[in-house]
């Protein structure tokens, strides 16, 4: 590093939504860090496609293969960033098996050559990609100074792909934790309370038929709420059951808060999917809704003692899990408190700017060859 400073350039395709420039933002906050950022101009994230306004306050450059993960690249703006930002960290939050992490390894080579290039993977299956990822993903990873990851598994996977004992860090998804606590319920008027609900991607790998057939299991009488959209839509059908367009980003917390218990009933469908966060359960906590999730990949490890976990594909644990919930008003407040204290400790996005700047440094002192005195291990969120 030329001085105590950090110059950190962001490459980032998910930052064209708003939900995710939390993190950009957090890491401005801290002394001695300088962050710029670049995306591609438009994204689909959150369930609808997201153009870049205008007035954006970041380098957006232009891409072809836009809104795929694996093949996108810069046609203009990345070498340029790396050229002018003349980083020392260049931080890759895209998957080391995609063109743009091995676009950006060979910008940073020519350009940048003194910069420690920090990638991101949420994979917590080991998988054999396809030619050329696998090459891809091999290449990246060797070169890279550090990575970090969402999961406590990812590590393991990366270190056997090529990373080797370079520093990897897992740091959850971040939220704005006031954001959510602070905001006024909506008014679902015309849907009884108690509230079950559901909020994401309708697709196999969230579970639905698992959580319709819980449903019908209740003993306590209650309304499901789903909101989002996708293949598994026709699954949600009955009298009590409230099917909603997917939730803005703006409208989420009101949404959440208007909940009484929410749900995350994610399943295995090995080798393609583990649950890798579930970012919405901590957004949950952080609204003061109780959570319960299944034992799928991840989402253990984001509960903890916040929330009630429950094995995978399996309705009747499920639906006395909700029961209780709902039942044991002891029980619910335990939860609520329990989850506002584990989203704000550790998952609000000034924590997760601390632990990635920690992981920053650690990666620069390594491309460096200095001595790394604070070893960077596994966060659990």
């Amino acid at each position: 590093m030329r001085s105590s400073s950090l110059s950190v350039l962001t490459i980032a395709h998910n930052a064209v939504a708003a939900s995710n420039r939390g993190r950009t933002d957090a890491l401005r906050k801290l002394p001695g860090v300088a962050v710029s950022l670049l995306t591609p101009a438009r994204w689909f994230e959150e369930g609808r496609r997201i153009e870049v306004p205008p007035s954006a306050g970041w380098r957006v450059g232009r891409t072809i293969f836009t809104e795929n993960g694996t093949r996108h690249f810069y046609l203009s703006g990345l070498f340029a960033a790396v050229r002018e930002t003349r980083p020392d960290v260049i931080d890759v939050y895209e998957e080391p098996f995609s063109v743009v992490a091995l676009q950006t390894l060979l910008a940073r080579d020519l350009l940048a050559p003194q910069a420690a290039l920090v990638v991101y993977s949420a994979v917590n299956v080991m998988r054999k990609w396809r030619w050329p990822y696998r090459a891809i993903e091999r290449h990246v990873l060797r070169h890279a100074d550090g990575a970090h990851a969402p999961n406590q598994d990812v590590p393991r996977i990366l270190r056997a792909k090529g990373l080797g004992d370079k520093p990897v860090a897992v740091i959850p998804l971040g939220i704005d934790v006031e954001r959510f606590a602070s905001a006024e319920a909506t008014d679902l008027a015309g849907i009884p309370r108690p509230r079950v609900g559901f909020v994401g991607r309708l697709e196999p790998v969230k579970g639905l038929d698992v959580l319709m057939d819980a449903y019908r299991r209740l003993e306590t009488p209650a309304s499901l709420v789903v909101a989002g959209d996708g293949s598994e839509r026709h699954r949600l059908q009955g009298a009590s059951v409230h099917v909603l367009p997917p939730v803005t980003y703006a409208r989420l917390p009101g949404f959440l808060k208007s909940l009484d218990v929410l749900v995350l009933p994610s399943v295995t469908i090995l080798p393609m999917h583990r649950e890798q966060f579930g970012r919405v359960l901590v957004e949950a906590m952080a609204a003061g809704v109780p959570v319960i999730g299944s034992s799928s990949g991840a989402i253990p490890e984001v509960i903890g003692d916040a929330g009630l976990v429950v094995p995978e594909r399996d309705p009747a644990a499920l639906a006395q899990a909700i029961d209780v919930v709902v039942r044991d008003a002891g029980l619910r407040q335990r939860l609520i408190e329990h989850g506002f204290l584990r989203a704000r400790t550790c998952c609000d996005w000034s924590v997760v700017a601390d632990q990635t700047l920690h992981l920053f440094r650690a990666a620069v002192a390594g491309r460096h060859g200095a001595p790394n005195l604070e070893p960077v291990g596994s966060t659990t969120p």
